[in-house]
This record gives structure tokens, C-alpha cells and sequence, in this order.
């Protein structure tokens, strides 16, 4: 017998190692795709219910409801920012004031319920002017969005 073994193959080992990896990667990328597809518990969760009464709205009265309303989001994302800065203080102050946190949170939640008020006001307004026949319209496309499969981002104002 030879005194010289033969060398070993190493990348042998390293093909076997990555063939494995996409082998794991594409079954992976199935399973994830069959539980999408079959709907697993986010697949059969509803749109949010604003979301919802917004997409199925036509799109000439989306854009009339997003211009009226461009001008409360400008003046909310600059009181945004500057909460943002407050917070930012009041979470580095030495010693921290729970109470200036808590008053930063419920002036932006109360900002949001304001928003969301203004929002259900146009809405209801919108809904309100329709004829019965655009109204029945509204509810089929309403009906399509709630039971829309498609989570994609494709097609969305």
C-alpha cells in the first residue's frame, strides 16, 4: 500500500453544503408560498375597516378627499416632528418625567382621533351625496375589497 493517502476532495464538501442550502432555501420559498396562498390566519384577517371604506371609494372622490384633507396632514406632520423633538428631550432629561412622555402620547393620540374624526366626516359626507344606485355600486366594491385575497401593493393610491 501507498504511504501517501489520496488527498481529500474539499470541494466536494463545500457543492454538497451549498446544494443543501438551496435545496432548504427552495422548499422553504414553497412552503412559505402555500401557506400564503391557502391563507393561514393573516390570509383571512379583513383590510382595516378605514382602509377599507377608503379603497372602495372612486378614485375621482379619493383625490377630492385627499385634497381636502392634504392640509390637516401637513400641519400633523409638522406637529409630528416637533413632538418627535420633545420626546427626544423628555426621554434624555435627567431626571425622567414619565408625566411629559405620557402628555407627549396623549396630545398625538388625540391628534389621531381628531384626524380619524375629520376622515369619517368626508366620508360620511361623500357616502351621504350618492344616489342609491352609487351607493349599491359603493357596497359591491366595499364587499370586493373586504374579500380581496390579494395583500400585494400593486394598484393602490
Amino acid at each position: 500500500m501507498s504511504d501517501n493517502p489520496k488527498p481529500r476532495r474539499r470541494w466536494v464538501s463545500v457543492l454538497l453544503s451549498v446544494s443543501l442550502a438551496l435545496n432548504l432555501l427552495i422548499v422553504g420559498v414553497a412552503l412559505g408560498t402555500v401557506y400564503r396562498v391557502k391563507g393561514g390566519d393573516h390570509g383571512k384577517a379583513p383590510p382595516g375597516f378605514g382602509p377599507a371604506l377608503y379603497r372602495a371609494l372612486p378614485k375621482e372622490d379619493r383625490k377630492v378627499l385627499r385634497g381636502e384633507l392634504s392640509e390637516r396632514h401637513v400641519k400633523g406632520a409638522k406637529l409630528r416632528a416637533q413632538d418627535f423633538a420633545a420626546l427626544g428631550a423628555a426621554l434624555r432629561a435627567e431626571p425622567f418625567d414619565p408625566a411629559a412622555v405620557q402628555a407627549l402620547l396623549l396630545q398625538q393620540a388625540q391628534f389621531m382621533a381628531d384626524m380619524q374624526s375629520a376622515l369619517q366626516e368626508q366620508w360620511l359626507a361623500r357616502v351621504t351625496a350618492m344616489s342609491d344606485a352609487e351607493r349599491q355600486a359603493y357596497a359591491d366594491r366595499l364587499e370586493d375589497v373586504v374579500h380581496r385575497k390579494s395583500h400585494g401593493r400593486k394598484n393602490r393610491d
